[in-house]
């Protein structure tokens, strides 16, 4: 009987420790996954992002492009636009209006942690091109209001927004939309959605197939993680802290509603958002499309390395479908 009694006290003790160790693994597992969501995701009142580190965004940029978009800009008539979003953050974007009169125009999106500033260097090239080139800062970013990123998702609907301000300005308005990283990516989940038909062609560059496939990859670069469990939990969490769930944000899925013609631009050595993201986005693609890959060129850096092979294709292609 005392032998009996000893067995049952033992069992009940290591149920409590087999329960202690289980309740503490969800409370660590909770918690990364709160902190990945916040190092990923939150944007704090003065606008730095966890992932940045200590890094503050200047919008100087050290390149030629830089030099010769400041020398430009000097000479060009800048206003500031703004909207209302679908969650009621007021937006705010600069519009490059061109000197001459033209119905064309260009919807630029900046990637990931930047703002308006950081693609205006690129995006510049199309004002010798006679387009007018609005260039919103996307939700939490520059002077737009917002305290989490969407990755593309809530974006996209914003875009919508943006396109109806332009049509509101210009009702025979051609409208390309070109964007970097996540920039491209938000366009690329905009065309999954009923745009007017004055939008003609999306130019994507170096976007990503998917939120979750960007932090599935970061979680094993910067923290050395599996995606499961943590991945899942984060993912939960955003849709509770952010209002939605990053799996949502996908661009493969997007793009099987998508009917525009699609230049799609990756540099073979973006080791952050892999090139293969840039390949398998084009093979899904059943659209009209084109693939151009830079050889040697990082992340967002191909029209920097190779600017001429990457403006000759861009505007080749908007010819071929822009007429």
């Amino acid at each position: 009987m005392w032998k009996d009694k000893m067995f049952w006290k033992n069992k009940k003790f290591w149920y409590g420790v087999i329960g202690t160790i289980i309740a503490l693994s969800l409370i660590i597992i909770l918690c990364a996954g709160n902190y990945l969501v916040t190092y990923a995701l939150y944007v704090d009142e003065q606008g730095h992002i966890g992932s940045m580190g200590s890094d503050v965004y200047t919008g100087i940029q050290d390149s030629d492009a830089q030099v010769a978009y400041d020398n430009w800009v000097k000479n060009i008539e800048v206003e500031e636009w703004t909207i209302t979003s679908n969650d009621d953050l007021k937006l705010s974007a600069q519009f490059y209006k061109n000197p001459k009169s033209t119905h064309r125009y260009v919807l630029a999106l900046h990637g990931y942690t930047v703002d308006h500033r950081d693609i205006m260097p690129a995006a510049y090239r199309f004002a010798e091109k006679e387009f007018h080139i609005l260039a919103p800062d996307q939700r939490g970013r520059g002077n737009s209001e917002g305290n989490y990123l969407g990755m593309g998702w809530l974006e996209k609907d914003d875009v919508k927004i943006w396109i109806d301000k332009i049509l509101a300005q210009d009702e025979q308005a051609e409208i390309v939309l070109y964007g970097e990283s996540m920039g491209a990516a938000t366009l690329m989940m905009s065309v999954g959605e009923a745009l007017p038909d004055n939008v003609k062609l999306l130019i994507e560059d170096c976007g990503y197939t998917s939120a979750y496939g960007m932090f599935k990859a970061q979680l094993k670069e910067r923290f050395h993680l599996p995606s499961f469990p943590f991945l899942p939990i984060a993912d939960m969490i955003s849709s509770i802290r952010a209002g939605y769930s990053f799996s949502s944000a996908d661009a493969l899925k997007q793009l099987e509603k998508a009917t525009l013609p699609i230049l799609f631009i990756h540099g073979d050595a973006d080791d952050y958002v892999p090139t293969e993201m840039g390949v398998e986005l084009y093979e899904a693609y059943t659209g009209e499309k084109e693939l151009l890959l830079i050889e040697g060129a990082g992340h967002g850096a191909s029209s920097d390395v190779d600017p001429n092979m990457y403006y000759e294709h861009i505007f080749a292609f908007i010819d071929t479908y822009m007429k």
